[in-house]
């Protein structure tokens, strides 16, 4: 019997900046800083596409 074993990714769509390994994803997933990853959750909310937005302002 084959079993199909979940690996623990985060959400791509959205951006979790209380989960450390998330944050660590984002920031490298967008290649900027976690601490600029923070910022832009701040100002455009957890959507990945919003948080992408803002960081090409």
């Amino acid at each position: 019997m084959n079993r199909k074993i979940k690996v623990n990714t985060p959400d791509t769509r959205s951006v979790d900046i209380d989960d450390a390994y998330a944050l660590e994803f984002w920031a490298r997933e967008f290649n900027v800083s976690q601490e600029k990853v923070k910022a832009a959750v701040l100002a455009a909310g957890t959507a990945a596409l919003d948080v992408k937005r803002e960081l090409k302002k």
